[in-house]
């Protein structure tokens, strides 16, 4: 399985795909997407891209400790549960622990948070509504 940095542009089909099907192509490019400190990652099957992650530095209002925020997580719908999802994000922390973050945080939608606390990570607030997008809470990763 090969998880590897990828460009901000090759981000783009996945979160349009499974993350935004029903907004423009604009709405999948995100403000941090282009900064130096941001970082992309993608697992690669069979030469194509089927998850994707981008960390941000973006520290949380809350939780300021928790440096980076992680948005535009998605799988393909073809490789789901396959562990695609979870390597990405085992590479992410290494590549975190070793920038010397805390952990890192994000906004998960409802019915992502089984999949996350999986991995080891907690809710951190009440549910909230992202508009156009629904229900999130915010979970953390800390190491």
């Amino acid at each position: 399985m090969e998880i590897r940095i990828i460009s901000a542009t090759e981000v783009i089909p996945l979160r349009k795909e499974v993350l935004r099907p029903n907004q423009p192509i604009e709405m999948c490019v995100y403000p941090d997407d282009d900064l130096e400190s941001t970082f992309h990652l993608g697992a690669v099957k069979d030469g194509r891209i089927v998850a994707i992650g981008t960390f941000s530095n973006r520290p949380h209002e809350v939780y300021p400790e928790l440096t980076y925020q992680l948005r535009g997580m998605a799988s393909s719908p073809a490789v789901r549960g396959e562990g695609y999802g979870k390597a990405l994000l085992e590479e992410a922390r290494n590549r975190l622990k070793a920038k010397d973050a805390d952990g890192w945080w994000c906004n998960a939608r409802l019915n992502a948070v089984p999949f996350y606390e999986r991995l080891g990570l907690t809710v951190a607030s009440e549910s909230f509504e992202i508009e156009g997008i629904g229900p999130h809470h915010v979970m953390v990763d800390r190491f």
